[in-house]
């Protein structure tokens, strides 16, 4: 009787929990036990993954006023990180004198900062992946707002250092990864993708112009140590906001229904991911774009100021340019991507330009045409720097590891942006002994920043080939 019962019976005809309830009132032979406890087993797994495909593609509505909230959370997570990281060169001559330092022994600190933004992002991706989303925006802000105020307070180079470089670093590295994963979540499938987080992304360009506002109003007149406090304040109210504003993305519910999804999830390191051609291919691309991407944005001003002879304010208004111009630099080629090309495609397209840009650098030789290349790099590299996430997540086809493929890609991106800098101004002493002062000494660093990005882009266009074949009019 029981084996003519589950002869029959299918999954979707009635709970599970009515099956169960209707064996135990049955009588049974050892057999048909057998077969039960078999059917048993296998029927979670299907129910779980099935509820979980369902629930997710109701809830993935991109529409919804919580998917475009969570795009505010990742623009105020931008401001508060890549906002200060990119306007660091505000700090580069208070440090130099209050720490009695060398520049090349400053630049470390922003260095360092870079590098933990980036390199923390195995650990917080693997952290999402897990739900641990709103600890690490918690932990986040709190090591960013004891490092913004003890760096005010730093009487050394090793304090500063650390509060300002490595505090500062691992609050923003736990906060960055799992704010951009969560927006590409959200609006993971819509045509929408890229368009929020080129928005997402303008909080970094925000945050590249009101920090140095703020720092040319009280910097001088205040000293280093007010100006941190108010920084502070503006760090602080926009933590609060995205700690209220967070929200958990559907796609984080998902169950590990395999027991291949349930051992790569107690990884930190996905290792097998690098087996796969694309992201791999994807990963060592973007090593070159990043070990190159950064240099300008560390030795612009010094090159404006002994190159060119402008004045250090006029170096100082080319800082807020260079941010300035990043705002339609994330949004316009997150447009066309989402509307006319597909990700990959605007991607390589944004590297060859940004190379291009790069190599016509030492061109420059007026005033007027310093403040045009400083415009045109700023829309290139915010760009490059907004489509490295949405790229990733184009060629991603495992929902549940997105947080941690993600994380892995920023790891790489880390080390490259930490050793960036110091090559660069190595290349600048190698020209400065080789050539004669002005636009000629930094050649190397100039053709050096070019070729490797353009270096990424045919390394991307190698992954695109790997992902695509030879079909070059598709959107990917």
């Amino acid at each position: 009787m029981s084996n003519s019962i589950f002869s029959r019976w299918s999954p979707h005809q009635r709970p599970l929990s009515d099956y169960r309830l209707s064996f135990r009132n049955s009588k049974t032979s050892p057999e048909s036990t057998e077969l039960s406890v078999q059917t048993q087993s296998q029927q979670p797994e299907r129910s779980v993954e099935t509820t979980n495909l369902e629930t997710t593609e109701r809830s993935l509505n991109p529409s919804t006023l919580q998917a475009w909230l969570q795009v505010i959370v990742n623009f105020l997570v931008m401001m508060n990180s890549f906002g200060l990281i990119q306007s660091f060169g505000i700090f580069q001559l208070p440090y130099e004198i209050s720490l009695k330092s060398a520049p090349s022994t400053v630049a470390w600190i922003g260095s360092v900062h870079i590098f933990f933004v980036y390199f923390l992002g195995t650990f917080s991706g693997w952290a999402l992946d897990h739900g641990w989303y709103k600890r690490l925006l918690v932990l986040g802000s709190i090591f960013q707002i004891v490092g913004l105020i003890a760096a005010g307070y730093s009487d050394s180079f090793v304090k500063a250092f650390f509060f300002h470089g490595v505090f500062q670093g691992i609050g923003h590295g736990l906060m960055f990864c799992p704010a951009v994963t969560m927006t590409a979540v959200f609006f993971e499938g819509s045509r929408s993708k890229m368009t929020a987080l080129g928005i997402a992304g303008c909080g970094a360009s925000f945050g590249g112009i009101i920090f140095p506002l703020i720092a040319r109003y009280t910097i001088i007149t205040k000293g280093i140590s007010f100006t941190m406090w108010i920084m502070c304040c503006v760090v602080s109210f926009t933590s609060i906001l995205i700690v209220l504003l967070a929200r958990t993305g559907p796609s984080r519910k998902y169950s590990a229904a395999s027991d291949d999804s349930r051992t790569s999830k107690k990884r930190i390191v996905d290792w097998h991911a690098f087996k796969e051609p694309t992201y791999a291919l994807y990963v060592i691309a973007m090593f070159f774009v990043f070990v190159g991407l950064w240099i300008p944005f560390f030795y612009i001003r010094e090159f404006s100021a002994d190159a060119l002879h402008v004045s250090k304010s006029e170096s100082f208004i080319m800082l807020i340019i260079l941010n300035a111009a990043g705002i339609p630099g994330r949004i316009v080629p997150a447009l066309f991507a989402d509307l006319l090309i597909g990700t990959l495609n605007m991607y390589i397209i944004t590297l060859l330009l940004t190379s291009a840009i790069l190599l016509f650098w030492p061109l420059v030789s007026t005033e007027v045409g310093m403040f045009g290349w400083t415009a045109a790099y700023g829309f290139g590299a915010a760009g490059v720097s907004s489509l490295l996430q949405a790229g990733l997540t184009s060629i991603n086809d495992e929902p549940t590891k997105t947080g941690q493929k993600i994380g892995m890609a920023f790891t790489v991106v880390g080390f490259a942006s930490l050793v960036g800098g110091p090559i660069g101004g190595e290349l600048i002493r190698i020209g400065e002994e080789t050539r004669v002062a002005g636009p000629e000494a930094y050649v190397w660093m100039i053709v050096f920043t070019g070729v490797i990005m353009f270096a990424g882009a045919v390394t991307l266009c190698v992954a695109r080939l790997k992902r695509t074949g030879y079909r070059f009019l598709i959107k990917v």
